[in-house]
C-alpha cells in the first residue's frame, strides 16, 4: 500500500510541471503578439495608405511586404535565442530609452503635422513613427538586449519609409530607364512582335491587327525598378536569418535582382505581343496591372527554393537546446505525508499567483491600451494630409489661377504681375496679385500668389521677415487651422508709415505645375476698416482633434506677437479672412482630389 501510494502522484506532477513550463514559454510570447496588434491598431491609416501602392506603377510598390518580413524575421530571430540563457534586464535603462521613443513616435503624427502642413505627407514622418513607436514598445517589454537581438527587423520597418527613396531615386530610375530602354530596342528588333521604335526614347509604336497604330512609353515606372528595389528589400530580409558567407549572400541578392529586372523585360514583351494580336486594352488594363506583382511573386518564390544553391540555410540556434530547463520529476523526499508534494504546492502557488492580476499588471495594461487609442486617434487624423500626395510623390493640388481656382459666385481680377519676384523666389518664379470679391461680401480682399520652383525661398523670404523689414507694428502672429490638414499664419500689422492696420491669412504648399513639382504661397490681405463682410461671415471653426491641441500649445511657446488688445481691433477682418481662406482650400483640395 505504502510503496505503491507513495508513487501514484508522480506521473500526474510530471506532466504537470512540463504543462507548466511550456505555458510560462508561451506566455513570454504575448507580449510581442501584442506589440503586433496594438501597432496595427495604432497606425492602420499609415498602414492602408502604404498598401495603395502595391496598384501603382512606382518603385515604392512592393513597400507594404515589409511588415510581413519583418515580423518573420522577429519570429525567426527569437526561435534562435529560445533556449539561450535569459538576458538581465535593468528596467530603469529600458525606461529611460522605450519611453522617450514612443514619446517622439506621438509627437511626429501630432506636433509635427501642425509645423509641416500640407508639406507632412511628402517626408511621410508617421512611417517612421510606427517604426519609433514598435521599438520603444518592444524595449520597454523585452529589454534593449532584445531589442538589439531583432535590430534586424526594426531596420526593414524603418526602411518602409518612402522619403528615402522619393529623395534619393531620380538617378537610379534613369539608370534602370536605360537599361530597360536597350533590352527593349534589341527586342522590339529580333522578335517578330509588330513593333518599331519611336523617335523618342522609350516609346515603342504597335502595329495591331485591326486597329491604327498604337504608342506605348515605357518610361520610369516601367523601367522595373520597383520589382528590382522590391527584391532587393524583401531579399535583403531574408538573408538576415540565413547563414552561408556574405559572399554567397550577396551572389545570390544581386542573382535575385537580375531575375526580377528580366522577368520586368518579359512583362513588358508580353503586353507588346497582346497589344499586336488585339487585345490593347487588356494588355495596358487588367494584365498591366496584375502581371507584376505575379511575377515578382514568381522571383520571389523561386529564389526561396534556389538558397541551397547558394549554399544558404537558416541559421543555427544561438545555444543547443538545454532539456535541463524543464524541472525533473519530484523524489521521494519531496513527499507530503498527504500524498502531495512540496515541488506539487509550488506549482500550484505559481499558477495561482500567473492567474491573478497585480496592481501593476492592471495599470500597465490600460496604459498601454490608452496609448495605442490615443495614438490611433492621431494617426487616424492624418487623413486629411494625405490629399495632396498622389502617393508616388507627386502633388494633387493645382496653382492658383484666378477665377478657375475660385467656387462658383466669386470674382477674381488679376491686378498686377511682379516680374521681379525672380530676384527674390528664382528664374521661373511668378508673382500674381488678386482682388477677390465673395458672394454677399462688402469689401474686397487681396490674394497675392507666388509660385516657385525652390522651396526654400518661400522659407528664407517668408511673409512674418518681409513685414519686420518694413518696420510693420506685428500684433498678432499665430498658426491657425483652415481644414483639410493645411495650416495658415495669421498677422494682424499696422503700417506707421500710412496709418493704416491690416490683416493677413497665408498658408504654401507643393502644387502640380507644368508636369513638375512647385511650391506656392497665397497670402489674403484685407483692412479692417474696409471690411465689414467679417460680421456676417461665417465663424470659423477648427477641425479639432490632436494636431488643434499641439497647435494651441505650439502657439502658446512661440507666440511672440499676440497682443490681447488686438482681437477687438482685427476681429472683423480675422474672422472674414479665414473663412475665405477655409473656402479656398477646400475648393483646391476637392479640385485636386
Amino acid at each position: 500500500m505504502s510503496s505503491a501510494s507513495l508513487s501514484t502522484p508522480r506521473p500526474r506532477l510530471w506532466g504537470l510541471e512540463r504543462s507548466t513550463y511550456f505555458v510560462k514559454r508561451h506566455r513570454e510570447a504575448w507580449p510581442a503578439a501584442a506589440i503586433v496588434v496594438a501597432t496595427l491598431v495604432a497606425y492602420h491609416f499609415t498602414l492602408l495608405s502604404l498598401f495603395d501602392f502595391l496598384r501603382l506603377e512606382t518603385p515604392l510598390a512592393y513597400l507594404p511586404l515589409l511588415p510581413i518580413f519583418c515580423v518573420g524575421i522577429a519570429v525567426v530571430t527569437a526561435n534562435r535565442y529560445r533556449y539561450a540563457k535569459k538576458p538581465i534586464m535593468d528596467r530603469q535603462i529600458d525606461f529611460l530609452v522605450g519611453i522617450p521613443l514612443i514619446i517622439v513616435a506621438l509627437l511626429l503624427i501630432t506636433l509635427a503635422p501642425v509645423i509641416a502642413s500640407t508639406y507632412y505627407w511628402t517626408d511621410r514622418a508617421d512611417v517612421v513613427s510606427m517604426a519609433m513607436f514598435a521599438a520603444g514598445a518592444t524595449i520597454i517589454a523585452y529589454g534593449i538586449t532584445w531589442f538589439w537581438r531583432l535590430k534586424a527587423a526594426f531596420v526593414f520597418l524603418l526602411l518602409m519609409w518612402p522619403a528615402l527613396y522619393l529623395h534619393l531615386m531620380a538617378g537610379v530610375m534613369q539608370t534602370f530607364s536605360n537599361w530597360t530602354n536597350a533590352a527593349m530596342a534589341q527586342i522590339v528588333h529580333h522578335l517578330p512582335l509588330g513593333a518599331s521604335l519611336g523617335l523618342n526614347a522609350g516609346d515603342v509604336i504597335i502595329t495591331q491587327q485591326n486597329g491604327s497604330p498604337l504608342t506605348i512609353s515605357i518610361g520610369s515606372a516601367c523601367s522595373g525598378a520597383d520589382t528590382v528595389l522590391g527584391f532587393a528589400l524583401v531579399g535583403g530580409a531574408v538573408l538576415t536569418v540565413l547563414g552561408g558567407g556574405k559572399g554567397r549572400k550577396l551572389l545570390w541578392w544581386l542573382a535575385g535582382m537580375v531575375l526580377a529586372f528580366l522577368l520586368n523585360i518579359a512583362r513588358l514583351t508580353s503586353i507588346i505581343a497582346l497589344a499586336h494580336a488585339g487585345h490593347p486594352s487588356f494588355a495596358l488594363g487588367g494584365y498591366h496591372a496584375v502581371i507584376g506583382l505575379i511575377l515578382f511573386a514568381i522571383a520571389v518564390l523561386f529564389m526561396l527554393w534556389a538558397l541551397p544553391w547558394f549554399g544558404l540555410r537558416l541559421k543555427e540556434p544561438v545555444a543547443p537546446a538545454p532539456s535541463r530547463d524543464i524541472p525533473p520529476p519530484p523524489t521521494a523526499g519531496e513527499k507530503t505525508g498527504t500524498g502531495g508534494s512540496v515541488a506539487g504546492m509550488t506549482i500550484f502557488s505559481e499558477r495561482r499567483k500567473e492567474r491573478t492580476w497585480t496592481r501593476r499588471r492592471k495599470i500597465a495594461t490600460a496604459a498601454a491600451l490608452l496609448l495605442t487609442a490615443v495614438v490611433a486617434l492621431a494617426d487616424h487624423g492624418l487623413q486629411p494630409y494625405a490629399a495632396f500626395d498622389d502617393g508616388s510623390g507627386a502633388p494633387t493640388v493645382k496653382p492658383f489661377a484666378g477665377t478657375a481656382s475660385a467656387p462658383a459666385g466669386w470674382q477674381v481680377f488679376q491686378i498686377a504681375e511682379y516680374y521681379w519676384a525672380t530676384q527674390y523666389f528664382g528664374d521661373k518664379a511668378t508673382w500674381n496679385r488678386y482682388t477677390l470679391v465673395a458672394p454677399h461680401a462688402h469689401s474686397v480682399s487681396y490674394a497675392d500668389v507666388v509660385l516657385t520652383a525652390d522651396k526654400s525661398t518661400l522659407d528664407t523670404y517668408n511673409l512674418l521677415n518681409c513685414f519686420l523689414f518694413h518696420n510693420y507694428d506685428i500684433r498678432t502672429s499665430e498658426r491657425i487651422d483652415l481644414g483639410g490638414g493645411v495650416y495658415g499664419l495669421l498677422l494682424n500689422y499696422s503700417d506707421p508709415a500710412t496709418n493704416t492696420r491690416w490683416g493677413t491669412v497665408s498658408w504654401a504648399w507643393p502644387v502640380a505645375y507644368k508636369g513638375d513639382t512647385y511650391y506656392e504661397r497665397v497670402a489674403l490681405t484685407s483692412s479692417p476698416i474696409q471690411n465689414t463682410a467679417g460680421a456676417n461671415a461665417p465663424s470659423f471653426q477648427p477641425a479639432g482633434g490632436l494636431q488643434d491641441i499641439f497647435l494651441d500649445l505650439l502657439n502658446g511657446v512661440s507666440g511672440g506677437h499676440n497682443d490681447p488688445a488686438a482681437a477687438t481691433l482685427f476681429g472683423t477682418v480675422d474672422n472674414s479672412l479665414r473663412s475665405e481662406a477655409q473656402t479656398l482650400v477646400h475648393h483646391a483640395v476637392q479640385q485636386g482630389g
